[in-house]
């Protein structure tokens, strides 16, 4: 009952970590930047992509884990009924956020960090590109972290 509880604690603070802080990036942190000077601008966004990264890797390791002991194996890809396949709609659905994390954090955020401009220097049109690809996938993230959270309440 005790490691049921502290795995079910985990399990939510995890969501709520890695959820939360894509809301918080994609609604409060993204349009607050033009509050700060451009130069500036890349510094922040560095810094809290770092420490994003590590956390939200982190909570993914958490939720992953905590997940599997929480769900019967039974109940992992079952498409038997309502309960079923909500789970399994929800699993695929964060089995995509991964995904999208991935890709993110190894092929975009990388390439960004390449293309970046000196200071001073206007942004290439390349380096424009990458940005709006990862902002889409990162707004598109957090809308499925969502319908995660929505899934969730209906299978409790």
């Amino acid at each position: 009952m005790v490691l049921q509880a502290i795995s079910n604690f985990l399990h939510i603070l995890a969501t709520t970590t890695w959820i939360g802080g894509m809301i918080y990036i994609n609604v409060i942190l993204m349009p607050s930047l033009s509050a700060i000077e451009p130069s500036q601008r890349g510094r922040l966004l560095g810094a809290t992509t770092k420490r994003f990264t590590y956390l939200s890797w982190g909570s993914i390791i958490v939720l992953v884990l905590t997940g599997l002991a929480k769900t019967p194996s039974q109940m992992l890809f079952n498409v038997v009924g309502a309960y079923g396949i909500s789970l399994t709609v929800k699993h695929i659905i964060v089995v995509a956020m991964i995904v999208i994390g991935l890709l993110i954090t190894f092929r975009l955020g990388p390439k960004m960090q390449s293309l970046s401009p000196s200071p001073g220097e206007p942004p290439a049109p390349e380096f424009l590109k990458v940005q709006n690809q990862l902002s889409i996938l990162a707004r598109a993230n957090t809308v499925l972290g969502g319908v995660v959270l929505f899934l969730s309440a209906i299978i409790t």
